[in-house]
């Protein structure tokens, strides 16, 4: 039940149009307290009553404004990857969102640690991924146990207790901002007006014109005030590159199969994410023929009775040859319980961020101020 319900409230948050559902209306009122916490607490930091902590090295935070569903892993991947392929050792710092084990200070090693932060260590081996609720004491302990040129703070938005170097605020085309309201009428964690504290902005996904037109609006209401440096906007589309096959998962020599192949394939979907109406749209835009899709709640931590289920789903269709077909953030919380008779059948819909992280990082993160590196940083009563 409670899990339903969220799923709804979501689709409520993101009525087409950005329309405020009249179901919500009577949520307005918590979400004035809500803002009014938040700005106690922003407030606390730029006056000094809280204190950052300023690393050694450049810190990149990467995160929204929004609960969810902006493509932030895919993006942590690039970014990474691109530092990597630039020669630079790279910490990722992750909560661990939805983890079904809470650690202190662990690589992302299995997915019991959070989903998002084991694949990010999958898709990018070379990267160290730590998963821990105390990010300043693990970007610490990181520095001593790693010694990094560069830290991503994946998800660090509103985790103003890290000062960073490059803020990067992610947006979600598509989506937008839902319906512009405050949690838990709407889908925001602060005020659209805390937009100005980014130095660049991703548009994700889905970019057109009249999309880059209203953020660029939002950058000019809300930006800097000049001589600082206006927030600089990038687009940053996803597009498929075909359905990856599960036995591929993990390889680094993975192939993709042609959408083409597969269209004559019916498709049972299943995901547990912030945005799956958006994963199913984007599956029946390339044309495949989606006979269901089965949604679960967001950090879902699956279960051999929801593996049945599917099971038999696909056997029910089993005269016309279905494939089942999830996303890499569901696989790496699904694969260890599939059996191996229907794991031939699994694949995973991979959309790719164009943003090349060598190019963000010749372009981007050279230019930044380097700290000394000896040292474990200092605490300062500025935020950004």
């Amino acid at each position: 039940m409670l899990k339903s319900f969220k799923l709804w409230m979501t689709r409520q948050h993101y009525r087409p149009g950005g329309s405020l559902s009249p179901w919500l209306l009577p949520l307005l009122p918590l979400g004035w307290f809500y803002q009014l916490g938040v700005q106690c607490r922003l407030l606390a930091y730029q006056y000094g009553l809280r204190n950052c902590y300023q690393a050694p090295v450049p810190v990149i935070s990467v995160g929204n404004l929004t609960t969810g569903g902006t493509g932030k892993t895919p993006i942590v991947i690039a970014l990474a990857k691109g530092l990597v392929q630039s020669g630079k050792t790279v910490v990722v710092l992750s909560r661990g969102y939805g983890a079904e084990q809470q650690v202190d200070y662990s690589r992302a090693l299995d997915p019991v640690y959070g989903d998002e932060a084991y694949l990010i260590q999958e898709q990018v081996p070379e990267a160290i991924v730590i998963v821990g609720k105390n990010r300043v004491q693990n970007l610490q302990r990181s520095l001593r146990d790693y010694r990094p040129d560069f830290v991503i703070l994946d998800d660090g938005f509103q985790h103003i207790q890290l000062e960073r170097d490059m803020n990067i605020l992610l947006v979600d085309g598509h989506q937008l901002l839902g319906n512009n309201q405050l949690l838990p009428a709407g889908p925001l964690r602060e005020p659209l007006s805390e937009l100005g504290r980014a130095d660049v902005i991703f548009i994700t996904k889905t970019v057109n014109e009249t999309t880059l037109n209203t953020v660029q609006g939002w950058s000019q209401r809300f930006g800097p005030i000049p001589p600082k440096s206006p927030i600089q906007i990038l687009p940053v589309p996803f597009q498929p590159a075909g359905l990856r096959p599960m036995g591929d998962f993990t390889s680094l020599q993975s192939h993709n199969i042609a959408i083409e192949d597969l269209k004559q394939r019916p498709v049972i979907a299943f995901s547990a994410i912030a945005q799956a109406s958006q994963f199913e749209q984007d599956l029946r835009s390339l044309g495949l023929n989606v006979i269901q899709h089965v949604q679960f709640e967001d950090h879902h931590v699956y279960s051999t009775a929801d593996v049945e289920r599917l099971m038999a789903l696909a056997q029910t269709a089993q005269s016309q040859n279905p494939i089942l077909v999830t996303t890499d953030k569901d696989l790496t919380k699904v694969r260890n319980l599939l059996p191996p008779h229907i794991q031939g059948q699994v694949y995973t819909l991979q959309m790719v961020p164009l943003l090349d992280g060598r190019w963000f990082y010749d372009e981007f993160l050279t230019q930044l101020h380097k700290h000394p590196q000896a040292g474990a940083g200092h605490v300062q009563s500025s935020s950004r």
